[in-house]
């Protein structure tokens, strides 16, 4: 009988300390429950990931890369006067001679 009575007095005592954490958290003395802060142990994770698996680092460092740059569009102009899917090179410089027909041959 003395068991079931500590039972119910460490149960009586867990709500009595849970509605008291409740309270602080309600008037700002501690911080909310299921927000923590910023993981120190995830920290010290993250570094002995980086020891054994360097490449992982790097790939998160260019995916934050990629995340900042955004996408990035085309340029409308040609800088570099090579077309190749129509064939075309133009030589800064250079001038192209076109045979140009008179209309009154034709």
């Amino acid at each position: 009988m003395p068991l079931v009575w500590m039972v119910i007095g460490i149960v009586v005592f867990a709500v009595a300390l849970d509605r008291l954490f409740m309270l602080a958290e309600v008037r700002g003395w501690v911080a909310p429950r299921g927000k923590f802060g910023t993981g120190g142990a995830a920290g010290l994770f993250g570094e002995l990931q980086a020891l054994f698996a360097p490449s992982s680092q790097h790939t998160q460092q260019e995916i934050r890369s990629r995340q900042l740059r955004g996408e990035q569009l085309d340029s409308a102009g040609n800088p570099l006067g090579v077309d190749l899917a129509k064939g075309i090179v133009r030589l800064p410089g250079a001038k192209c001679e076109q045979s140009q027909s008179d209309p009154s041959e034709i």
